[in-house]
């Protein structure tokens, strides 16, 4: 059993649609001879915002739900797109990465700042958001044939945010934050010295 607990975004119904179009693209994509895709049910596509731990139950207080909330108060609702698909040979995933998201880091990185604040030390920050979509055996060789794959289609809107805990096999939700922030300030910029 996973006994997982991690803060998440998980997809709408448009958005379920919009990874299940790629989805099957990845599946019409493999050709004779590569590995087998073991494919991730709809209900488990989400993108972790940062890994809290395992067994961890104990840890979702009052006080990380405090937390959460401040966070989602300050990133505002946004949206991004699937960029490209990647194979990651140590945990055998492929995944489907985003276009260059600011928001979507930035959710990543506040409630990474809400665990910590809360005096527990996460097991692992996201640095590269992504939506896990099927599994290969785990150290193959890279596969070109990914680079191929359509990856195109409708945004997918971030809106919500939720605490999930995986007791094996599904994720049970024990909590849920919208985003309600104002648009974050825009990156700092260099003049030309010259």
């Amino acid at each position: 059993m996973s006994q997982a607990l991690f803060p998440a975004w998980r997809p709408s119904a448009d958005g379920r649609a919009a990874l299940a179009t790629v989805s099957q693209r990845l599946q019409t994509a493999r050709p004779e001879g590569a590995p087998s895709l073991q494919v991730r049910r709809s209900d488990q596509w989400h993108v972790t915002l940062c890994f809290v731990g395992r067994d961890g139950t104990h840890l979702a207080t009052p006080a990380l739900h405090a937390a959460f909330a401040a966070a989602a108060a300050r990133i505002p609702a946004h949206a991004f797109t699937i960029d490209r698909l990647a194979y990651w040979p140590q945990s055998g995933a492929v995944v489907a990465l985003p276009h260059s998201c600011p928001e979507l880091q930035a959710l990543c990185d506040a409630t990474r700042d809400a665990i910590r604040r809360c005096g527990i030390a996460p097991e692992q920050v996201t640095n590269q958001p992504h939506v896990t979509l099927a599994y290969l055996d785990k150290h193959q060789p890279q596969q070109p044939w990914l680079d191929a794959v359509d990856c195109s289609g409708d945004a997918l809107v971030v809106d919500t945010f939720e605490l999930l805990f995986n007791p094996g096999g599904r994720y049970d939700a024990l909590g849920a934050w919208p985003l309600t922030g104002a648009a974050l300030p825009a990156p700092p910029r260099q003049d030309t010295l010259f």
